[in-house]
């Protein structure tokens, strides 16, 4: 991508993270977003089919950039609080994306970023995989989606109850998850 396109994609992105912010995403329009951005709909959509994908792409650039200190993690509460302080940080834009559970595109978001991350930490730490997913590629996606689509939930109700602790929401989430992450 040539810089002009990362300038005009990074103006769309932030756009839509501040007009989210205010506003539930089902209401922000591509005309809004070009207006807050200053670039015109023919930009809008050489970057993006509407306003939620470009909501998701914004989130999914973000979650990346936290995610990557999951390699030097010392425990994988340190991912999860990552994780929970980058939604802390964005929760009036993930609470704008709920009727009654996030959006699609944000919900298969945060499930493929914790999926990732749970499988490195399973491949950066092979002694905690139980035997039974041990050498079995397809039982360990299953044992990942498990985990990914649970935290996703958990996240989805922290987000409901208002509650910004997210200190509280870590020790929850980890005392709900299979002992076996946690070794």
């Amino acid at each position: 991508m040539d810089a002009r396109s990362r300038r005009s994609r990074e103006s769309l992105r932030q756009a839509v993270l501040a007009l989210a912010s205010r506003t539930p995403i089902a209401d922000v329009t591509a005309s809004a977003i070009c207006t807050e951005a200053g670039v015109t709909r023919d930009t809008f959509y050489r970057h993006a089919d509407n306003p939620i994908d470009l909501l998701a792409d914004a989130l999914s650039a973000e979650i990346a950039e936290t995610m990557e200190m999951l390699p030097s993690a010392a425990a994988i509460g340190e991912g999860e609080r990552a994780l929970l302080e980058h939604v802390a940080r964005r929760a009036d834009v993930y609470r704008g994306a709920m009727h009654p559970l996030l959006a699609a595109p944000l919900r298969s978001n945060l499930e493929r970023s914790i999926s990732s991350g749970l499988a490195l930490w399973a491949e950066l730490h092979p002694r905690i995989v139980p035997e039974v997913f041990a050498g079995d590629p397809a039982a360990m996606r299953l044992a990942v989606s498990y985990a990914a689509a649970g935290t996703v939930g958990a996240i989805e109700e922290w987000l409901r109850s208002g509650d910004r602790d997210v200190e509280r929401a870590v020790r929850l989430i980890l005392a709900a998850s299979p002992e076996w992450w946690l070794r």
